[in-house]
């Protein structure tokens, strides 16, 4: 089923302003820093919590809006968060069949319903066991198979894997895949995330949320490949620097609110004016000595201070007080010496520099760096 939802609420000092819209078979992936709102919507959307004013349509039915709310428990919808929240004193097979039991299946229709999808979900053979009994992806497994066993027109899921170990998530991550992406259900699906892993093996869709706003929104791939907010490139684990766009020929410069420029190649939807970032991955930055002349006159050179020098995998990951990341490799950093503290030059070259237009002016530290 299609969803389409706009909501808005308020508590505090906190405003959520936001519209969805899912299709039949799709996965959104909602990301956002803490407080953006990310779970608020989910809420919403599961009839949890009240918006002030929301239209929230879940195929030809209206959930929210035109003087209707369909109360939670009528909704045809699944909701599975970080834990699956099983009943204690009932078994596995038993918690699957909660949900058409609910629904008004008979005892023994309810158990081959919940079969079946313990078969899909890869936990058939947890069926006689108790909660207590599961290892947190088993849990996980069930958690999704009950949500899915109500046959729910829309699908909720709030960091199903943000409390599983390196081990179970991959795991549970796969079953989730081949659920939601290769059985070919009719349902929508949210799913809220802070791993960019789930957004791009799970989701058609991201939606980044900021302050209860949405400011960036796209196919997955297309938005963590093109970040245009702080938030997404770090989450991308890419450099992004924020400021003024200005067309120069083939080339662009982007002007921080400091008065620093750096020069990059722009996106063919960039013109001047506009807010933008420019995006590099930190490989492509060199480091040097602070008082090293830099060969091969790179169009962007930054006086740095390192804070932080972190194992990357393969690479050790530099980060400064300017912001900008660069992976090297261990011999360099124990060739420059460089720790926390360390001042350095960063070298950039114009044409690995992507510029973007943002959908605001990005929020983020811009401090007065020597380009």
């Amino acid at each position: 089923m299609t969803l389409r939802a706009e909501l808005t609420l308020t508590r505090g000092s906190f405003e959520l302003s936001v519209s969805l819209s899912v299709p039949e078979g799709g996965v959104l992936a909602v990301l956002g820093p803490n407080g953006a709102g990310k779970s608020t919507v989910l809420s919403c959307l599961a009839g949890l919590v009240r918006a002030e004013r929301a239209h929230v349509r879940l195929g030809g039915r209206v959930l929210d809006g035109d003087g209707v709310r369909v109360p939670a428990h009528e909704r045809g919808v699944g909701l599975l968060a970080q834990n699956a929240l099983l009943f204690p004193h009932l078994s596995v097979l038993d918690n699957v069949a909660f949900s058409p039991r609910s629904r008004g299946a008979s005892k023994a229709e309810a158990r081959e319903v919940a079969r079946r999808w313990l078969d899909e979900v890869d936990a058939r053979e947890f069926a006689d066991r108790s909660p207590a009994e599961l290892s947190g992806g088993q849990a996980q497994r069930v958690g999704l198979a009950r949500a899915l066993a109500g046959e729910p027109g829309l699908l909720l899921l709030d960091e199903p894997l943000a409390a599983l170990d390196v081990d179970a998530a991959p795991a549970v991550r796969g079953v989730l895949r081949r659920v939601l992406r290769e059985s070919g259900r009719k349902l929508a699906t949210v799913l809220v995330t802070h791993d960019p892993l789930d957004a791009l093996t799970l989701a058609d869709h991201v939606a980044v949320l900021a302050e209860g706003r949405i400011v960036e929104q796209g196919p997955a791939r297309e938005v963590l490949a093109a970040p245009r907010t702080v938030f997404t490139a770090r989450l991308a684990g890419v450099n992004l620097v924020p400021g003024t766009a200005t067309r120069t020929g083939s080339g662009a410069v982007v002007r921080t609110a400091s008065g620093q420029s750096f020069h990059g190649v722009p996106a063919r939807d960039l013109a001047d004016g506009d807010a933008a970032v420019a995006v590099f991955n930190p490989g492509a930055v060199a480091v040097h000595p602070h008082d090293a002349e830099v060969a091969g006159s790179p169009r962007n050179v930054v006086n740095a201070v390192v804070t932080a020098v972190e194992p990357h995998g393969p690479v050790v990951r530099l980060r400064t007080r300017e912001g900008i990341s660069a992976d090297l490799t261990p011999a360099s950093v124990a060739d420059l010496a460089l720790e926390p503290g360390t001042p350095v030059r960063l070298a950039v070259k114009a044409a690995v520099v992507a510029v973007h237009a943002a959908p605001e002016p990005a929020r983020g530290p811009d401090p007065a760096i020597g380009w």
